[in-house]
C-alpha cells in the first residue's frame, strides 16, 4: 500500500525544461486535460473555473511541449494542471537585468496649454504594449483620476524600438464642436494643477514592472489656437570645424514626437547626420553633428506635420470646424544659416 507521500509525488507532473517561450513536461498519458494557470495553485479546487494561459500544446511520443501565445512573465509563478496532476514553475530573472525606467516626459515643462493634445513618455528599454493604458492616467487637483482623459488605442503608438510612447489626450473632448466636448467638456481647464501618473505596474517587454511610480505635476495656461511659425525661430550657428551643437531658440513649445519626424538638415544638397535633442524647458533645439561642421550654407527643412502642444501644425489648426477650409500654410518650410 502506498503511503500518502508517495501518492502525492505521483500526482506531480515532471517538468523537463522551460523558459519564457516554451514549456516541456514528461508525458504521463496520451489524452488528458491540460492547462497552464497564472499563479501558484496549491489546491486542485482552486483551478476550477480559472482562465488558462493561451497557447499551443504539442503531444509527442515522450513529452508535451506548450508554447504560450504571449511569453511567460519573469518572476511570476505559473501552475500546470493535467488530470489531477500539478506542477508549479517560475521564470527566474537574469543576474544582469536592468529595471525599466522613465528617462523623459515631454513636454518637460511645468506649464502647458489647457488644450494640449499629446504627451510623450521615453523609456529606458522597450515596454510591454498589452493594456498599457491601465497604468497611465491623469489626476485632477483633488488627486482623482480624470475620466476619459486618454485615448485608448488598440495598438499603442510606440516608436520602432518600443521605447517612446505617444499618449493622446481624448481628441473628442479637446475639439470644441464634437459631442464628447459638449457633454463632458475639455479634459483640462486653464489655471489648474494636474498630475500625470505612470504606475510602477507598467511592464517592460520581458514582463517585469518598473521600480517605482512616476508623478509628473503640471499647470495649465490658456488654450493655444495659433499655428506654429518657424520664421520666428532664432538660429545660433556653431563654429566651423567643430562639433558644437546647432542651437535653435523657439518661440513656442513643440510636440516632441512631431519634431523628431519633421526636422531635417542638409548641406550642399546632402543630409547632415546627427542627433536631435529637444529641451522644452529651455524651449530650444540642439542638433549634434556626427562629423565636424563645414563652412558654407545649410538648410533646415521642416515638414507640415510639425505640431505645437495643442496639435496645431504648419498647415492648419487642430481645433477648427470640420467643414472649414485649411488655413493657409506651406506643406514644407525651410530656413537657412551660414557657417563662416
Amino acid at each position: 500500500m502506498l503511503c500518502s507521500v508517495e501518492v502525492a509525488a505521483q500526482q506531480r507532473l515532471e517538468i523537463e525544461d522551460y523558459d519564457r517561450s516554451f514549456l516541456r513536461i514528461v508525458k504521463h498519458q496520451d489524452h488528458a486535460d491540460f492547462k497552464v494557470l497564472r499563479g501558484a495553485v496549491t489546491e486542485l479546487g482552486e483551478a476550477v473555473g480559472r482562465r488558462s494561459i493561451a497557447g499551443r500544446l504539442e503531444i509527442g511520443e515522450t513529452h508535451w511541449t506548450f508554447t504560450p501565445l504571449v511569453p511567460f512573465d519573469q518572476e511570476v509563478a505559473y501552475t500546470i494542471v493535467s488530470n489531477g496532476r500539478t506542477a508549479v514553475f517560475e521564470i527566474a530573472n537574469t543576474e544582469d537585468y536592468v529595471p525599466l525606467e522613465i528617462t523623459g516626459i515631454y513636454p518637460n515643462t511645468r506649464e502647458v496649454p489647457a488644450n494640449i493634445l499629446k504627451w510623450y513618455i521615453q523609456f529606458s528599454k522597450p515596454v510591454n504594449p498589452v493594456k498599457i493604458y491601465d497604468h497611465i492616467y491623469f489626476l485632477d487637483e483633488k488627486g482623482e483620476p480624470i475620466d476619459r482623459s486618454i485615448l485608448h488605442l488598440g495598438a499603442p503608438l510606440l516608436s520602432a524600438d518600443g521605447t517612446l510612447l505617444t499618449v493622446w489626450i481624448e481628441p473628442g473632448r479637446q475639439k470644441r464642436l464634437l459631442g464628447p466636448h459638449r457633454h463632458l467638456g475639455s479634459v483640462f481647464q486653464p489655471s489648474k494643477n494636474y498630475t500625470l501618473h505612470i504606475s510602477e505596474t507598467l511592464k517592460d517587454s520581458e514582463g517585469l514592472p518598473m521600480v517605482k511610480s512616476i508623478h509628473y505635476e503640471f499647470t495649465t495656461t490658456e488654450s493655444d489656437r495659433i499655428q506654429p511659425a518657424i520664421t520666428q525661430w532664432e538660429i545660433l550657428s556653431p563654429v566651423a570645424q567643430s562639433r558644437q551643437p546647432l542651437k535653435i531658440i523657439l518661440n513656442e513649445q513643440l510636440a516632441y514626437g512631431s519634431l523628431l519626424d519633421a526636422f531635417s538638415l542638409s548641406y550642399e544638397g546632402q543630409p547632415v547626420v546627427g542627433q536631435l535633442s529637444y529641451e522644452s524647458a529651455q524651449n530650444q533645439i540642439l542638433f549634434y553633428p556626427e562629423l565636424s561642421w563645414e563652412s558654407g550654407e545649410y538648410h533646415i527643412t521642416v515638414a507640415e506635420i510639425l505640431e505645437d502642444l495643442a496639435g496645431n501644425n504648419l498647415v492648419s489648426l487642430f481645433d477648427r470646424p470640420l467643414d472649414e477650409v485649411k488655413a493657409g500654410g506651406q506643406a514644407q518650410q525651410q530656413l537657412r544659416f551660414v557657417i563662416e
